[in-house]
């Protein structure tokens, strides 16, 4: 067996149809698949943050991993590092975080209403900095663990840190697996052993327009799109401003425009 590979990303960038992917890739590699999204895995969040032996007894594709973990021997992982434009992703967040997403308080009702009645603006800006407590978690994250992976920029910062740049890491964007999904998912199987890799790879990019249909709306009448840049569109220009400040260094870091 080759190297083993983690794909880290962040939640609302695509983080489920990862996890679709990679289960593909490892089942036509011949790859143990180990995500937190496969029910009975033992891969909680807090156990990946906080139990090395998880990574040293497993072997094959770890993904998605939706934080940065020190994880063991990471030089000798090939590390995948799919990222979103922030400010999309903050977007995408209140609505999955208000209306969409199942979790212990039904959707627009109890505090996720408060934070639906609060507006889009002052929760992408707590959820910006590290008064994103006042909401609680992330709708997604799989359990409170906002005290060990800190606010969605801390996150972002970890990335750019520890990861970006380093030999065995490989930057890939949402937005080109929106746009371009050939070529992202050649980037994205590149570690993985295929051994039809071309027949593979033009098989699934034959189905990328069924892939990422164009959403005019979404439930409760709230407009949300997978295409790059929405955050324009639902966001006032006193928030951008303020969202192109705190993310400032991670925005020119990842090549994103301000």
């Amino acid at each position: 067996m080759g190297r083993d590979i983690v794909v880290f990303t962040l939640h609302r960038s695509g983080s489920m149809f990862l996890h679709h992917q990679c289960e593909s890739l490892c089942a036509a590699s011949g790859l143990p698949h180990h995500s937190p999204n496969t029910p009975g895995s033992g891969l909680a969040a807090r156990r990946l943050l906080t139990d090395p032996e998880v990574w040293r007894s497993r072997h094959g594709c770890f993904a998605p991993v939706r934080f940065y973990v020190d994880v063991p021997g990471l030089d000798e992982f090939d590390i995948m590092l799919h990222l979103r434009d922030p400010r999309d992703v903050l977007v995408s967040m209140f609505y999955s975080y208000c209306y969409i997403h199942v979790g212990d308080v039904a959707p627009n009702t109890g505090y996720r209403k408060v934070a639906a009645e609060e507006g889009i603006d002052a929760f992408v800006l707590a959820k910006a900095s590290e008064a994103s407590g006042r909401y609680r978690g992330d709708y997604g994250t799989g359990g409170h663990v906002e005290d060990l992976i800190g606010s969605v920029a801390r996150r972002y910062q970890d990335y750019i840190q520890h990861l970006l740049g380093r030999a065995n890491v490989t930057l890939l964007r949402y937005e080109e697996m929106v746009t371009d999904y050939p070529r992202w998912l050649a980037k994205l199987s590149q570690p993985f052993p295929l051994a039809n890799r071309q027949q593979l790879l033009e098989q699934w990019a034959a189905q990328a327009s069924s892939l990422f249909p164009k959403r005019t709306s979404d439930v409760m009448s709230h407009m949300r799109h997978v295409t790059p840049g929405d955050f324009r569109n639902k966001l006032r220009p006193e928030t951008i401003r303020q969202l192109n400040g705190s993310f400032a260094a991670t925005l020119e870091a990842l090549g994103y425009e301000r």
